[in-house]
């Protein structure tokens, strides 16, 4: 439900997913394995898209999960969290927002578990969040996709995309603890967002301590060189 795709072929049905990030595409891989009882699914690197593929050729798993969201209910019901952690390390990310409220330094933490255009998904999972785990999550609409090209064609996409996030710094910590990222950078940063909330609060302290170890790079923040 977050980046993985089915495709039917006859009567072949395929499970696939293509990711820039090896370390979900291995995740995916061994999960699947896991469910099935099988070896670890082989994951390949596609040099010209830049990313790492993995296909599962097993209808009845196939045809298990085309079921839809309201016959899946009861089982995303039974493990919630396996279900908001595998969209979370899918799409979302934790955020920390370095600004000025009221003319003064904020430090901000989010988490969005999930950015989709399918409003029913996010919607859907922001009731698993409230009912089974105690978090609220809201809405935000962020626009529509950036242009992308294909075959040197440039493509616009009409869709509007919208995240769901989790921004009372109560919730954030309440979703590490009983959800959590399974991928390992995304839980470190978050962990590091956390640990600087709570000791320094959200104010000028708290922006001096996270961009004294940490700045903005070409999409979030990264670790300071010779900053352990």
């Amino acid at each position: 439900m977050g980046d993985g795709s089915i495709s039917r072929w006859r009567n072949r049905f395929s499970l696939r997913l293509g990711r820039k990030d090896k370390e979900f595409a291995d995740k995916f891989s061994s999960t699947c394995a896991q469910v099935l009882g099988k070896k670890p699914y082989s994951v390949r690197h596609v040099r010209d898209r830049g990313t790492y593929e993995t296909i599962i050729s097993k209808a009845s798993f196939c045809k298990f999960l085309q079921q839809g969201l309201t016959y899946l209910d009861r089982y995303v019901r039974e493990h919630p969290s396996g279900f908001v952690r595998g969209l979370a390390d899918s799409g979302g990310c934790p955020t920390v927002t370095t600004t000025r409220k009221r003319g003064k330094p904020w430090f901000f933490v989010q988490v969005v578990v999930a950015a989709s255009t399918s409003i029913r998904l996010l919607s859907y999972t922001r009731t698993i969040l409230r009912e089974c785990l105690g978090i609220k999550a809201t809405l935000v609409y962020k626009g529509k996709p950036r242009p992308s090209v294909f075959k040197n064609k440039l493509f616009r996409s009409k869709k509007r995309v919208f995240d769901l996030r989790i921004s009372r710094f109560g919730d954030v910590k309440r979703l590490t603890r009983v959800v959590g990222f399974e991928l390992a950078r995304k839980q470190e940063k978050l962990d590091a967002a956390i640990a600087v909330g709570d000791k320094f609060g959200s104010g000028q302290d708290a922006v001096k301590e996270w961009t004294r170890r940490r700045e903005h790079g070409t999409t979030e923040w990264i670790l300071k060189k010779g900053v352990d």
